[in-house]
């Protein structure tokens, strides 16, 4: 691999953080239109570690491409949110009804050690700002791992289209510890039912902690409405 394409490659990165957080933190609204050459300027690159960035953030779901039209904010909306989590609880309760019986208790450790990297970043009173964005990549690690777990490429493939996390990390984004601490010990109870084989207390914890998030996401539209 050539020194420029190591360079161009490390350039990308940067300028994927960059943009990235400009979208959770407000810079960039929803609608927003994102113009390469303005932002190859601003950021000192050529346009094509910004192309590049692009292309991380459409996978993300942060934004969306427009055939003649330009690169724009993805714009999301509350029904939209609730249809995504609707069909996130469905995908993960087929899951878990696929696996709890047959996944070995090396499956089940590696989920208490994502659960204790968690544990560490809420529990690091020091840390500030919180670290949301790597206690986000955590969580979706957490959570796709019970999809993973059924071995079923298809439904994995529809479950990470989904971007659940991206899109409710940007809604709480200004909120992210008060929100990220109301449903953190979710994560520690289903690790209990899993290891108890207990499938009602699993699901139940699941629902609760879904619904959780439509409460809080909803609240946050409407405060941001308002």
């Amino acid at each position: 691999m050539s020194n420029t394409v190591v360079e161009t490659s490390l350039l990308a990165t940067q300028v994927y953080k960059a943009l990235r957080q400009n979208i959770m933190g407000g810079k960039y609204a929803p609608g927003d239109k994102l113009d390469i050459h303005k932002l190859a300027s601003e950021f000192g690159v050529s346009r094509s570690p910004v192309k590049d960035a692009f292309n991380q953030l459409v996978h993300d779901g942060l934004i969306e491409v427009l055939p003649r039209k330009g690169t724009y904010v993805t714009q999301s909306n509350p029904k939209d949110f609730v249809d995504i989590l609707d069909a996130r609880l469905m995908i993960e309760t087929w899951a878990i009804t696929q696996v709890i019986n047959s996944i070995s208790e090396s499956h089940i450790a590696d989920l208490l050690q994502i659960t204790s990297e968690m544990d560490g970043l809420v529990n690091n009173q020091e840390t500030d700002p919180f670290p949301f964005e790597l206690y986000s990549k955590l969580d979706k690690r957490f959570h796709q791992t019970i999809v993973e777990w059924t071995g079923n490429q298809k439904v994995l493939a529809i479950y990470v289209s989904l971007n659940a996390h991206a899109t409710l990390a940007r809604v709480v984004y200004s909120t992210s510890f008060e929100s990220t601490k109301k449903r953190h010990s979710d994560h520690n109870l289903l690790c209990d039912a899993l290891e108890k084989r207990d499938l009602p207390t699993f699901t139940g914890v699941l629902q609760s902690h879904i619904e959780s998030m439509k409460m809080e996401a909803l609240s946050r539209w409407n405060q941001l409405d308002g």
